[in-house]
């Protein structure tokens, strides 16, 4: 820092200044990507600092990632207390630009995808400026070779094809099926990218067939700049219950399951397995750790009928968040602040009493009622319904922050995919 004042004490203009400390101020100076894309614009000298791949990777571990917007298997319609608004104009997966960016949602169309465009596809996953996309049928069967998945790039217009797993391919789905499979970083870039095009990864999880449904094998797809290749992860001693449960060694019914697959929230893909044990798999190393909910005296974890129901969620700070859902009561965990291994109740809101104030409220809405429906989940929110009355208002937003409640639509898709902005820029 000593040379960097004296430098600047000898200078007279900017243009006095060598490229290291133009670096130097425009890291300093610029808060997002976008404002980094226009700052390169400005002069051919500008434009060589910045893309200088040294320059990108300091920016990148100094600023996060800029969200574009979302992405929404179904129609986003007017949203109070999101502040989401948009028009279907066709089938497919719909994008909605970020409020904060002046962005053309024109340029995060699907239309360049293979077979039939966006319409044929649906969005299974995201992870920075990446999709992972399979193709939309009425009953779509992830085992079968002529399912598709391919991951793309909005922005770029790229897409690269996925085949199936090697022990899916030629086992013709006897022996192994796929229970789930998500995006996952691959080697970081010199510019500090740590997933696009050229540097991502697929995991598909894998069961027995005849087995509990509990993944025993993770079969992973990466892409790197000079091809691609498959290899495998053993599951089987991470996705041991903590407190152990009783092994099925007989034939299991099918639908009989110990995990369950959660979903990906803040940057970890979440299974629940049988006895209150989470386990996360880090979307940026591909390493797994396993957690454990607190005991509960009111319901068991394990209990799979309705009315309870428990789902993972993003808070508005990033971080992961657990809630349940039983009868009108939903209780909000989050991990806890000793360790970070376990979790702890957070808050707690009884559904009845606190959309009482909505409008349209009416009490025969909760008469009889047995539980809520999860429709939707996304980054700080949840929206839930009542199963009666669907003519008349019955679904409302919860704020996971404050806990307030809101009418809602019913027709935003199970899950908000959020898109970045692709690192490195394109210059």
């Amino acid at each position: 820092m000593m040379m960097t004042s004296n430098l600047l004490a000898r200078a007279n203009t900017i243009l006095d200044l060598n490229d290291d400390v133009v670096g130097l101020i425009l890291e300093l100076c610029i808060d997002s990507q976008v404002s980094l894309i226009r700052a390169a614009s400005t002069c051919k000298r500008w434009r060589r600092v910045i893309a200088d791949a040294a320059f990108l990777r300091r920016f990148r571990s100094l600023h996060a990632a800029t969200v574009a917007g979302d992405y929404y298997n179904d129609t986003p319609m007017p949203l109070k207390g999101v502040g989401l608004v948009a028009a279907r104009k066709s089938k497919g997966p719909v994008f909605v630009p970020s409020p904060s960016l002046p962005i053309d949602g024109r340029h995060h169309s699907l239309d360049f995808l293979p077979h039939g465009g966006g319409k044929a596809w649906a969005v299974v996953d995201s992870r920075g400026g990446l999709l992972l996309m399979t193709r939309r049928r009425r009953r779509v069967d992830p085992n079968k070779k002529d399912v598709m998945m391919v991951v793309c790039e909005p922005l770029t217009r790229r897409y690269s094809e996925i085949p199936p797993p090697p022990a899916i391919l030629f086992s013709n789905g006897f022996d192994h099926y796929i229970k789930g499979y998500y995006l996952v970083d691959g080697d970081a870039d010199e510019a500090g990218g740590r997933i696009g095009m050229s540097n991502f990864r697929v995991f598909f999880e894998l069961c027995h067939a005849l087995g509990d449904g509990v993944p025993h094998t993770a079969a992973v797809f990466a892409a790197a700049g000079d091809g691609s290749s498959w290899s495998e992860k053993a599951m089987d001693q991470i996705m041991a219950p903590r407190h152990g449960c009783a092994e099925k060694t007989a034939f299991v019914s099918p639908h009989y399951c110990r995990a369950r697959v959660l979903g990906t929230v803040a940057g970890s893909r979440y299974t629940y397995l049988e006895g209150g044990t989470l386990v996360a798999l880090d979307c940026s190393t591909g390493e797994f750790s396993s957690s454990q909910l607190p005991a509960n005296s009111k319901y068991s974890w394990d209990l799979t009928s309705w009315p309870f129901s428990f789902h993972a969620v993003e808070g508005y700070d990033g971080e992961p968040r657990i809630f349940t859902l039983f009868f009108d009561e939903m209780r909000v965990f989050a991990r806890s602040d000793d360790d970070g291994d376990d979790w702890r109740l957070e808050t707690s809101l009884r559904l009845g009493e606190a959309t009482r104030g909505l409008p349209g409220y009416d009490p025969s809405f909760f008469t009889g009622v047995k539980g809520f429906k999860l429709l939707t989940r996304g980054p700080g929110f949840v929206i839930l319904n009542t199963p009666v009355n669907p003519a008349r208002w019955s679904t409302f937003s919860v704020n996971l922050e404050t806990m307030e409640v809101a009418p809602a639509a019913d027709d935003l898709g199970k899950i908000v995919y959020q898109c970045e902005l692709p690192w490195p820029p394109t210059l």
